[in-house]
């Protein structure tokens, strides 16, 4: 809850289920890659334009490119990220210092507003005020994620605490807050302020009372030592996830005799194997990988559900900090005029109550229903026997069945698949990706690639770096999407002056230069070979690049409600979108060939993969409605806080009916003694709101259907959906506004494009219950 510095940092979700994955193929570069590096396989693919070959080739030709060479640390740096004040910790500490010092001053004009001028200025100096502490904290939380060099991280660690105290003070200043209000509330003032303003002082206005600036002294108090509390449950909780499980499962020796014979080695080479009771037994941790293998493919179900139990039981320490973290939010909500944190954290997102996202996930159940009796009757003759630990063990025969999934990385070089982004950005919003040698030190690491965005006139719009390469020196954070600097206009700013490097001019205004840092944890390109991804990777770059988008087409002036700030169950929207964009062939057909053979990927290889997806994508639907459902009771006004009452909780919505399956209801049963929600972990940072997962693919895939008529390789629909007309319509009505405009409204002017009746598209307008229960009713989620 911070009005100022919202901390930028979009990741995907995880899965609640997932088959271990095991060993790596190592692939050798041939001749004709090298030979080819000028031209691709006209079969299927356009010439390729030189713009396309350099882009192509700083990400698969690093060494034959001055981007792969060790370039970046000579020479005079000129400041990481293009900012001149970043260009070595000491100077990082300082910049740290400075936009203190320039925040204290925007706040000194704020207080002495009193004219109709300086008080019509109130919510632009809140916004620049937010803008110059984000630009230095925002980076201070990427080096300390991603920088090898530990001096930069330990100044990031120090500028980023001193900031965040600083900001803290801020987001619960009296003078600051009765200011606004008092501009917001008078007609003489708020009347000249334009819709995207009016949305950005609403913003610091409900940052601010979530504060709990507007309480009583005794109430406050109460609120800080609250926030604290919760604070320290939530690090606990994290940290119990580390922790070591309590005990072993002893696994018989020839249970193990239907694993894939190379896992059966490692494990009887990595755990304890000793003789208990006459039988060889092999000692499985719970929650390792190995115990993953069991469930999965051990054909004794006893032994299966003991590994699953074990698996679930839970920390009971783990539970404890969780009953505190739920308890402790229900009474902040509760302080602050809430009727439970569900509301609270729902006021201002596109669901807006927790009696809107209920309706819309049991329309989705609804709809649901027969899919899952389909995927359970198809696992067994009798799937009323089948049991949560049996789940895997058979989903994994059927699999089995249809053999081996087909390998796709071959056809995707990572130079080929972001060379196929831009043609894709190009045809949708006229906007294409320019590889750029960055200067001395604008990098971390030699890995990192700078890509521009660039529109029709050849004016740029933002820059994108890339580091998308697994190493030592890394967080592990999975694939994310950090924002490093907001788009917004700087012109009009009150007392500063904005570094020329990183300002561009356009319509006769100056604007900042979004800049945004994509990390992802690819594994690294093998000798003589381009870095070749998965089809999963694959989809990844798509979606974090449709994150990037919205932050480079996002620019609507205001620092606060740039790009992808806006409310968590809409801002994976046009990520998503990317993803069906992915397994478009019309997509693919512009870069999918073979990095040997320059052969295009064949249309059978995808519709395989598409048809095993789907063939079991429902349980991945259950599952997320089922974590989605579980996060919006812990964060209900009804609490039953006696001992435990997290377990009982999770076993009422086990039962409850949204979640029935007439062919196998045991399947999704609750297992007494189990205690899955101490692994819950997305409670932390997706409190009360883990639908808009949902909800997002939702709106997504009616997007994907109603404007752009995408094709899709499972139904071998033909439609291209490369439209400029439905990517100008994407783009004005949606991805420009960024957080500036209600995100209903945004939606409906997207959909308004003759494939909906007036009606429907008047009830979404409204995002009421109505609306929240007709998006329940449209196409189930691609999961």
């Amino acid at each position: 809850m911070a009005a100022f510095c919202r901390m930028q940092r979009l990741s995907r979700h995880g899965r609640l289920w997932s088959a271990a994955q095991h060993g790596r193929t190592v692939y050798s570069l041939h001749a004709a890659q090298r030979m080819g590096a000028r031209r691709l396989s006209t079969q299927a693919h356009e010439v390729i334009r030189e713009d396309d070959v350099q882009l192509r080739d700083a990400f698969d030709l690093p060494t034959q490119t001055t981007l792969g060479s060790s370039w970046f640390h000579k020479g005079r740096p000129t400041g990481l990220l293009m900012e001149s004040r970043f260009v070595s910790p000491t100077s990082f500490r300082q910049a740290g210092k400075e936009a203190v010092v320039e925040a204290e001053s925007l706040v000194a004009r704020v207080l002495n507003a009193s004219t109709a001028t300086e008080r019509r200025q109130i919510v632009k100096c809140l916004d620049q005020l937010s803008d110059a502490l984000c630009r230095v904290m925002d980076v201070a939380e990427l080096v300390r994620q991603v920088h090898p060099d530990s001096s930069w991280q330990t100044a990031a660690e120090n500028v980023y605490g001193e900031m965040l105290e600083f900001m803290n003070g801020l987001n619960t200043h009296v003078g600051l807050y009765t200011k606004l209000v008092d501009a917001m509330d008078d007609p003489s003032i708020s009347k000249d302020f334009s819709d995207v303003e009016h949305e950005v002082a609403r913003s610091f206005r409900r940052d601010f009372e979530r504060s709990g600036i507007h309480l009583a002294a005794s109430a406050h108090a109460r609120f800080v030592e609250l926030s604290s509390r919760i604070h320290d449950r939530s690090r606990t909780f994290l940290r119990s996830q580390g922790l070591a499980p309590a005990g072993t499962v002893q696994v018989p020796v020839d249970q193990l005799h239907t694993l894939p014979a190379s896992v059966v080695s490692e494990m009887l080479q990595t755990h304890a194997v000793r003789t208990h009771d006459g039988v060889a037994v092999v000692d499985v941790v719970p929650d390792d990988w190995a115990a993953q293998y069991v469930l999965r493919d051990c054909e004794d179900s006893k032994v299966r559900e003991t590994v699953y139990c074990a698996w679930q039981r839970g920390a009971s320490s783990a539970v404890q900090s969780l009953e505190g973290l739920l308890e402790d939010r229900l009474a902040l909500a509760r302080t602050v005029g809430f009727e439970s944190f569900a509301h609270m954290t729902l006021d201002d997102k596109m669901a807006r109550t927790p009696d809107h996202v209920d309706e819309f996930l049991r329309g989705l159940a609804v709809q649901a229903r027969p899919r899952w009796d389909t995927v359970a009757q198809g696992l067994a003759r009798d799937p009323r026997a089948i049991r949560p630990w049996d789940r895997d063990y058979y989903v994994g025969r059927q699999q089995a069945k249809m053999g081996a999934l087909p390998q796709l990385a071959e056809y995707f070089s990572i130079g080929r698949v972001v060379m196929g982004l831009s043609r894709v950005f190009e045809r949708l919003y006229g906007v294409t990706l320019r590889a750029t040698v960055p200067q001395p030190g604008e990098i971390w690491h030699s890995d990192v690639r700078k890509l521009e965005a660039v529109d029709e006139d050849g004016h740029l719009l933002g820059v994108v770096y890339c580091d998308v390469f697994a190493r030592s020196s890394k967080a592990h954070v999975g694939a994310a999407h950090f924002t490093a600097r907001c788009a917004r206009r700087v012109d009009d700013d009150v007392g500063r002056a904005v570094c020329d490097s990183t300002v561009v001019e356009r319509d006769g205004m100056r604007f900042q230069l979004p800049v945004v840092v994509l990390i992802c944890n690819f594994p690294p390109p093998m000798p003589n070979s381009p870095p070749l991804l998965s089809w999963a990777n694959v989809e990844t770059i798509f979606h974090e690049m449709g994150h990037a988008m919205h932050s480079m087409l996002g620019q609507n002036g205001f620092h606060n409600v740039a790009g992808t700030r806006c409310p968590v169950d809409f801002v994976e929207l046009p990520s998503v979108l990317m993803e069906h964009f992915a397994r478009s062939p019309h997509v693919l057909s512009l870069f999918a060939s073979h990095y040997k053979t320059n052969e295009p990927l064949p249309p059978g290889l995808l519709r395989q993969r598409a048809d095993r997806r789907r063939r079991f994508a429902a349980l991945d639907l259950h599952a997320q409605l089922f974590m989605s459902a579980l996060d919006q009771r812990y964060h209900s006004a009804q609490l039953d806080v006696r001992p435990d009452w997290s377990t009982r909780v999770l076993a009422q919505v086990h039962a409850d009916p949204m979640f029935e399956c007439t062919s196998a209801q045991s399947m999704f049963a609750h297992v007494e003694g189990t205690r899955w929600q101490s692994r819950f972990t997305h409670l932390v940072g997706y409190g009360a709101s883990y639908y808009s997962y949902l909800l997002d693919r939702v709106l997504a895939s009616r997007i994907w259907d109603r404007v752009f008529k995408g094709d899709d390789p499972s139904t071998q629909l033909s439609n291209n959906p490369l439209n400029r007309e439905a990517g100008e319509r994407f783009r004005n009505e949606l991805l420009r506004w960024g957080g500036g405009r209600d995100p209903w409204t945004c939606l409906a002017a997207v959909l308004d494009n003759g494939e909906s009746s007036h009606r429907e598209i008047e009830d979404i307008s409204k995002g009421n219950k109505s609306a929240m229960h007709i998006v329940g009713t449209w196409q189930l989620p691609d999961m």
